[in-house]
């Protein structure tokens, strides 16, 4: 018995629910179908018309029919009752990109075999229809307390999505212009933004301006696409190009914003990662493109609606990425954006059948998306032209102040220069001065040999001079023509140094040989004028350093020491070792070196020098010594007491380490 019960309530309640649900028209002028409905998906494609009365029609549980893309057959059962005045009503299919949709509803409530029928959908041209508007419309008569049936067949590749409404012929007018006045301050509003981007961009000639004027073209696309406007207006005698739409619209807009995301945000120095996923999208989205044309529109819409999705995702994620790295126009930039990305997002996913139909029929969303974004987007492009100008200011000022510091180097360098070309001036003008001194003393130091011995050879001829004198004559002039030989050496030796640079060869040495060769050299002369010279060390001296040059450095400070020392004076040889270099002094008891004179006594302006015993001297030997010591990068330097004597110094590295440091 129970068994029984149960059994009937359950063939009750799904009487119910096959039932259709009878729609009352009433004088509020229109009414929702919803849920009030019944539909068969006729899998097979193999239902016609006459067939019906052999389905089962499923009543819906959701308030609005959004199968997602599906390509198959769908036929919608509808009971309606007129419990209105009004005889002429319409139904609205409010989703504009439906492919086919046959109406077809009863002419007469009392007849069951008598139906009218009409055609609509994106596949037909505008002209064709029961009435030339955006979206497809059916109008009908039905007379007050009658009820009639009505079903549709609707089949598409786009998402199949059924938001129908009944209107009555007057209420739709009025509905229709008040969404007409909407409508037109929208798309408006858009044409103004973009016209005012064209103009902006073809002033500054900013990439990232143009950009944004294809992104706002297409979404403007996408917008009036599915809204019908751009079937209606644009092409409404050519059907086909509501594919190509389809097929372009999102990637379209997918590329166009990629760009400008990409390029508005710096991503790929703020992150090559989801600069690449970004891209990587894109691509992927071209390529279904590219194959939907080659293999006739075979593969779905709907992956097009994947990739928009993930875009959008990405979108947000890098601009809250790049704010989060201080980059101040992303704040503006994810404040424009947001709005219209969410709405994006709950609209693909719509259409994708994941969340209820209306919402992709209520474009409100979108479109309030499109104003905030291009409200903000302002404000994004502003801080951007701010960050420029200042970047400009910044450019600016650094390159003035290069240029400021470029003058600058430039006058010092000519103030350098004139110095340069100053001292070369001065060196050839005291060049010209020493080489007219150089020539006095060279006619008059060779010229008074000369003529000694041209007096020696005249006595000589002349028989009348006693040996004793003619030996006198012969040690005057041997002594003329040693110091003679002495000059022509070191101007020989200081010419070769000017002219062509003299062979520098330093080696790891002892110093302490060289200086007892050159003592033996000087003897005779010490001998001669009975000069005492006493050497007070004898150990190791090492020294890295040119033996030649060394050589001649100490032979000439040694016959300067001789040279101004009287007979029975003394000379004295000392070394020491001070911070690795080797100091070498030579000491005489000799007259001294004037006051006036010292400041001159390593140029060439000290030549023309005479002794205390008038023994003439040039002071070539000096600067040659200067020179030298130099060369082996060492210093030369003297003290002097009027009267007492004279001790020169002059410093070696005592090793190759030291001499570069």
């Amino acid at each position: 018995m129970i068994y029984k019960i149960c059994l009937w309530f359950v063939f009750i309640s799904v009487s119910i629910s096959a039932e259709a649900q009878n729609l009352i028209l009433t004088d509020a002028g229109h009414i929702a179908v919803k849920n009030k409905l019944q539909y068969f998906r006729d899998a097979q494609d193999t239902i016609k018309f006459s067939d019906l009365n052999k389905v089962k029609f499923i009543t819906p549980e959701d308030e609005q029919l959004n199968f997602g893309f599906d390509g198959s057959p769908y036929w919608i059962k509808i009971e309606i009752t007129n419990q209105s005045l009004q005889h002429d009503w319409m139904l609205e299919l409010a989703y504009s990109p439906i492919d086919s949709i046959d109406f077809y509803i009863q002419h007469d409530s009392a007849s069951n075999s008598t139906w009218m029928h009409k055609i609509s959908g994106d596949r037909y041209p505008i002209g064709i229809r029961d009435v030339p508007h955006r979206l497809p419309l059916f109008t009908f008569s039905i007379d007050t307390d009658e009820s009639k049936t009505i079903y549709l067949r609707v089949r598409t590749t786009s998402s199949v999505q059924l938001p129908l409404t009944l209107w009555h012929r007057n209420a739709f007018v009025w509905a229709s212009f008040k969404i007409q006045i909407l409508n037109g301050l929208f798309y408006g509003a858009m044409l103004m933004m973009i016209l005012y981007q064209l103009v902006l961009f073809i002033s500054i000639r900013d990439k990232i301006t143009f950009f944004y004027v294809l992104t706002l073209l297409s979404m403007l696309n996408i917008v009036s696409f599915f809204q019908g406007y751009t079937f209606l207006y644009v092409h409404p005698g050519i059907p086909m190009f509501n594919d190509w739409f389809a097929i372009l619209s999102g990637p379209v807009f997918v590329l166009c914003s990629t760009l400008l995301t990409g390029e508005f945000l710096h991503l790929k120095q703020h992150s090559p990662t989801l600069s690449k996923l970004m891209i990587g999208n894109m691509v992927l989205d071209m390529t279904v493109v590219l194959l939907m044309v080659i293999f006739s529109q075979n593969i779905s819409y709907k992956f097009h609606h994947y990739f928009i999705l993930i875009h959008c995702v990405i979108v947000l994620v890098s601009t809250s990425y790049c704010l989060y790295k201080k980059y101040k126009p992303a704040l503006y930039y994810l404040l424009a954006w947001i709005t219209l990305l969410l709405a994006a997002s709950v609209f693909t996913l719509s259409n994708l059948g994941f969340v209820p139909g209306y919402l992709s029929t209520n474009y409100i969303g979108l479109m309030v998306g499109c104003i905030l974004q291009m409200f903000f987007i302002s404000f994004a492009l502003g801080e951007r032209w701010n960050e420029l100008r200042k970047e400009n200011q910044r450019v600016k000022e650094l390159e003035l102040k290069r240029g400021i510091e470029e003058k600058e180097r430039l006058e010092r360098e000519v103030r350098l220069r004139t110095v340069e070309i100053q001292h070369q001036k001065d060196r050839l003008e005291e060049t010209n001065k020493v080489k007219d001194k150089l020539f006095s003393v060279v006619s008059h130091d060779i010229k008074g040999p000369l003529n000694s011995l041209k007096l020696a050879l005249f006595l000589a001829h002349a028989e009348g001079i006693s040996s004793k004198e003619f030996k006198e004559v012969v040690t005057g002039l041997e002594n003329h023509l040693g110091k003679t030989n002495e000059f022509i050496q070191n101007l020989l030796e200081w010419a070769k140094l000017q002219l062509k640079g003299e062979l520098y060869e330093p080696v790891q040495m002892d110093l302490n040989p060289l200086l007892n060769e050159t003592i033996a050299l000087m003897k005779p002369e010490l001998e001669r004028k009975n000069i005492l010279i006493r050497k007070t060390i004898n150990a190791r001296l090492p020294v890295y350093a040119d033996p030649n040059m060394i050589k001649t450095v100490i032979r000439n400070l040694l016959t300067n020491a001789i040279k101004f020392t009287p007979s029975g004076g003394e000379i004295i040889l000392n070394c020491r070792s001070a911070n690795q270099q080797l100091i070498v002094s030579v000491s005489d008891t000799g007259v001294g070196i004037a006051e006036s004179y010292r400041k001159r006594i390593f140029t060439l302006e000290s030549v023309t020098t005479l002794g205390t015993h008038q023994e003439a001297g040039t002071g070539l030997g000096l600067v040659l010594c200067k020179e030298y010591v130099e060369k082996n990068k060492g210093n030369i330097w003297f003290e002097s007491t009027e009267g007492e004597g004279t001790t020169f110094y002059f410093s070696l590295p005592e090793t190759q380490e030291k001499m570069f440091a």
